[in-house]
């Protein structure tokens, strides 16, 4: 149980600045990768609307890259959920440290244990915009004379 008389330790304000720090950046960081995803799958249509025929083995390598495209965001994503998912809980521990049940209930933070996937809108959301920017450019690649 916290000690309503405990004060926060000037290293512990720190660990406390880094961890939403780095989830903030985290966050930012998941949101521009997709952006980035979603820019080589624009650049891999324009690439094969304006340069290849439909024949061309140069399609199916650019196909092969809209999948590795793909599946590289995917890890990324993963990686970035994961590492917000620790800081997530470094913070708990901090909140059940050094704040006051009643401290916590008017700032609203649970403490209870999360799993990887608590409130997972935004990475799932980020994933299916991705997937459907890969669908469309393999079905561009692969069925567009």
């Amino acid at each position: 149980m916290a000690n309503a008389t405990q004060q926060m330790p000037e290293h512990v304000g720190a660990a406390y600045k880094d961890a939403v720090d780095n989830t903030l950046f985290l966050k930012r960081q998941q949101w521009l990768a997709t952006n980035y995803a979603l820019l080589l799958y624009a650049a891999i249509f324009i690439i094969s609307a304006h340069y290849f025929n439909r024949t061309d083995l140069a399609r199916n390598w650019l196909g092969v890259l809209t999948i590795v495209t793909f599946i590289v965001h995917w890890y990324m994503l993963h990686s970035f959920q994961r590492a917000i998912e620790k800081y997530k809980d470094r913070l708990a521990w901090i909140y059940s440290t050094y704040f006051t049940a009643d401290e916590r209930a008017g700032l609203d933070v649970q403490l209870e244990p999360r799993s990887h996937w608590y409130q997972p809108e935004v990475y799932i959301g980020l994933m299916a915009l991705s997937l459907v920017g890969a669908v469309l450019t393999a079905i561009y690649l692969w069925s567009v004379r």
